[in-house]
């Protein structure tokens, strides 16, 4: 049973009442790519203005973390606008710029920064958070941030060499045998001989394997992001005497990996965690669109799985984490590459700057030093 704060109001103006929060996250629980975390859930019901029961199949231990990610957003659509709740409201959203201004009448504290203002730049332009008050960029200091990890993920359902384990095994040993060269293709990546949990998952060694024989050449995906991954794997991979064919397709495309069977052996996939590595982690296994979606389906029985979790307390997921990358990654259908880190560079005004989502500021919390 969820008791609502009372008197929250929509960046529209009404106040935020039960039947709007059953109404999202029906939606949510709908959605292809929640459904399934969602399925313990039998029924989200008002029962009154200000209440919420959610009445579950059996017990949930992650009900409360799946209402605090970013999909379970409360929001309000009027006029084919989205109204939310939050510190700022978007005042203004082109192909130019998007601008956030506060929220006046915010149910907590008001943001500290009245305008942020988002401006299209260049793809190659150098990313810097300023302030109005700059009228050139002098002095910066740097924010490091962890921004996720990489893997090539095999798809061995399918129904072509890739199918079998010592053609697996073969591309895996070669690449995690090249696996540093990485840096040279992504200066900010860092080779990765673990899993997916920096400073948690255990390192291996993959142990030597002969070439298999190929009846085709093994379809590698790539996109506009990873081609240059998908050269440098194509490099080795033939070097080694295994015969690969690149088929490029639109990023957008890929968004979706895992929904449906992929037309590839294998693709390159980049994967950036919220704070909460361990939930994310949940998200990446039972997420509709995961790439690990399929791949998982012909590995495990992903619905006992489900249950195994909701049944464990999610204090004590890490060890189940643990044992299901080590599966997929002795199985050879996952393929640990790289972690990511990512420096974003502000003003030397902008004060109080803590890292957020995705290694973005909490833009609620920033305040600009006065100039002298």
């Amino acid at each position: 049973r969820l008791y609502l704060r009372k008197d929250v109001k929509f960046h529209d103006g009404s106040i935020l009442s039960a039947e709007d929060v059953c109404c999202c996250l029906e939606k949510m629980r709908s959605h292809p790519y929640y459904e399934l975390m969602w399925s313990p859930v039998a029924e989200i019901t008002a029962k009154g203005p200000l209440v919420v029961d959610l009445l579950f199949r059996y017990p949930c231990s992650y009900a409360l973390h799946l209402l605090s990610v970013l999909g379970a957003s409360i929001y309000k659509e009027t006029g084919g606008l989205l109204s939310g709740t939050g510190s700022f409201y978007i005042e203004v959203n082109n192909e130019v710029k998007t601008v956030l201004h506060t929220f006046k009448e915010h149910y907590k504290e008001r943001s500290l920064l009245d305008v942020i203002e988002y401006v299209q730049v260049p793809k190659n332009f150098e990313n810097v958070y300023r302030s109005s008050a700059q009228s050139n960029i002098n002095e910066t200091f740097k924010v490091d941030s962890d921004y996720g990890f990489g893997v090539a993920i095999l798809n061995g359902y399918r129904d072509s060499d890739i199918a079998r384990a010592e053609v697996r095994e073969y591309v895996h040993y070669q690449m995690a045998k090249h696996r540093g060269e990485v840096p040279d293709i992504d200066p900010n990546a860092i080779p990765n001989d673990c899993g997916v949990f920096p400073r948690i998952s255990k390192p291996y060694v993959m142990e030597e394997k002969p070439c298999p024989p190929l009846k085709r050449p093994l379809i590698l995906q790539v996109t506009t992001y990873t081609e240059s991954a998908g050269v440098w794997a194509k490099d080795i991979l033939e070097k080694a005497g295994c015969a690969i064919e690149l088929a490029p397709v639109r990023f957008e495309d890929t968004l979706n990996n895992g929904m449906e069977e992929q037309e590839c052996d294998f693709f390159f996939h980049g994967e950036v965690f919220e704070i909460n590595q361990s939930f994310s982690f949940f998200q990446f296994l039972f997420g509709g669109s995961s790439p690990l979606n399929t791949v998982l389906k012909t590995l495990i029985d992903k619905d006992a799985l489900l249950k195994r979790y909701a049944m464990t307390p999610v204090t004590e997921w890490m060890e189940l984490h643990l044992s299901i990358e080590r599966l997929l990654i002795e199985s050879s259908l996952m393929i640990p590459l790289y972690f990511s880190r990512k420096s974003f560079l502000f003003t030397e005004d902008i004060m109080n700057v803590k890292t957020k989502y995705f290694g973005h500021a909490d833009f609620s919390k920033l305040w600009m030093k006065p100039s002298m």
